[in-house]
């Protein structure tokens, strides 16, 4: 999966319309979908389109035909026959044959259709064992067009699993393992030396993308103990049972000597590298997007990086420490590395842009300027807390010189900036990020420019 030099996403305007007309024939026809939409954004502030899992739609020459031409591939690994669009983020299409069943549907997707059920007073059957890799509940059908809500651990596939005991067993096991994992210690080494041994016993037990799975979903819940507004929205979302199926990417910052493995680290769970970003001397940072296609994960993995490393391997090659920290650099050395004692600096969840940022300051929560603002791409992150800072870690970094007298006695007085939920609106199928863009928000960010 890692993208050639020079590689950039494009947008695909008639495949989104395409999705979009499929979408709209299923409100027109199924009144439920239609009341559960305008619940959808006023609860959450989410459009409907950022929780579709797949499409339905009956199987016939002129379909395939129409989505061939807007760039539509069939989708290799899967029982069913389905469509993905390769280079655009947009719903999978699935072709439904002659047999019994609805003629269009949208599938959308939960972290627990249990949950979805009972929130929106829903009843239904749930196809599939309980945190098997795919469940689905079909909530209803009116007009030939159904309403379905599915759950995905690590699997692209669309038929219900049915597990046994022992993976139930083996699955709860490793999702309290990773939760309760050392994050501290003296030794950093160390620690991600029981990291990695956690993570390959996942992978074996499980395989790499359901404990990709794990990981982000374990990650997820640290990060929510420590942010706000992420907390804010996922009680919103909650109130009819979602969770976070909206989610764009997860951000990890990293220090320069941990980098590769935290690179390594992901690699082990079946992420593969994207594109990469650098800034150099324009902003002093780095990045990796790495995905997981399979379990459907985005990442990306911020660092610092120096002007003469932008044209080095810097996912792999040892990065050597340097007296300058960039903004990267310091929000770790005040915090810790985010797989670490720090948790992601940020998740991104794809909402209604505008609405969002009204709705959600009435509970106290208010964002920064955007810094994507593109009719394809809108990006803002929410304002961040500041969380206490260790005095030794401060103490440190004024002896290194890294930072002031003034700027240390300031942490030590009101902490440092944490982590932010990321509002994110992507149209037209657009999948990348825009380099100048993301070195604003990183400069933003600087803990220095907050003391």
């Amino acid at each position: 999966m890692e993208q050639e030099k020079g590689f950039f996403w494009g947008q695909h305007a008639e495949a989104e319309k395409a999705c979009l007309e499929l979408l709209d024939d299923c409100r027109r026809k199924n009144t439920v979908l239609a009341r559960f939409e305008q619940k959808l954004i006023r609860q959450t502030s989410s459009r409907m389109l950022d929780w579709v899992d797949h499409l339905l739609v009956r199987d016939s020459k002129q379909i395939r035909e129409k989505l061939a031409v807007l760039g539509f591939v069939r989708q290799p690994d899967t029982r069913l026959e389905a469509l993905i669009h390769p280079v655009a983020l947009l719903p999978r299409i699935v072709l439904a044959g002659r047999s019994s069943g609805p003629d269009s549907g949208a599938a959308i997707r939960v972290e627990s259709i249990a949950d979805f059920l009972q929130a929106n007073g829903f009843r239904a059957e749930i196809e599939g064992g309980p945190f098997s890799p795919y469940r689905r509940a079909s909530i209803s059908a009116e007009n030939g067009a159904g309403l379905l809500v599915v759950e995905r651990r690590g699997t692209r596939d669309y038929e219900p699993v049915y597990t046994n005991d022992a993976y139930l067993g083996v699955y709860l096991k490793g999702m309290e393992a990773w939760q309760k994992r050392p994050r501290t210690g003296d030794n950093e080494d160390q620690t991600f030396g029981d990291t990695f041994r956690i993570a390959d016993r996942l992978v074996m037990e499980l395989g790499p993308d359901l404990a990709a799975h794990i990981v982000c979903r374990a990650e997820r819940t640290f990060w929510l103990s420590r942010n706000y507004a992420a907390r804010v929205q996922q009680g919103r979302q909650d109130t009819l049972g979602l969770g976070w199926g909206n989610h764009d990417h997860h951000t990890f910052r990293s220090s320069r000597r941990n980098f590769p493995k935290l690179v390594a680290l992901f690699s082990r769970l079946g992420f593969r590298n994207r594109e990469r970003f650098y800034a150099g001397a324009e902003a002093g940072w780095g990045a990796q997007v790495m995905e997981n296609p399979v379990s459907g994960l985005t990442l990306f993995l911020d660092v610092d990086l120096a002007p003469e490393e932008v044209a080095t391997d810097f996912t792999r090659e040892e990065l050597r420490e340097r007296n300058q920290l960039g903004t990267v650099g310091l929000w770790c050395a005040l915090h810790g590395d985010s797989i670490l004692q720090a948790g992601m600096h940020h998740m991104a969840a794809q909402f209604d842009f505008e609405r969002l940022i009204e709705d959600i300051r009435q509970y106290g929560v208010e964002y920064m300027a955007p810094f994507s603002n593109f009719p394809y791409l809108k990006q803002a992150f929410s304002v961040a807390g500041k969380w206490e800072v260790d005095p030794a870690r401060v103490q440190k970094l004024v002896g290194d010189k890294a930072v002031t007298n003034e700027q240390g006695e300031q942490f030590l007085a009101q902490g440092a900036v944490g982590s932010h939920l990321e509002n994110i609106q992507r149209r037209e199928g657009y999948k990348g990020f825009n380099r100048k863009n993301v070195s604003a928000i990183i400069l933003a960010t600087d803990p220095r420019r907050s003391v």
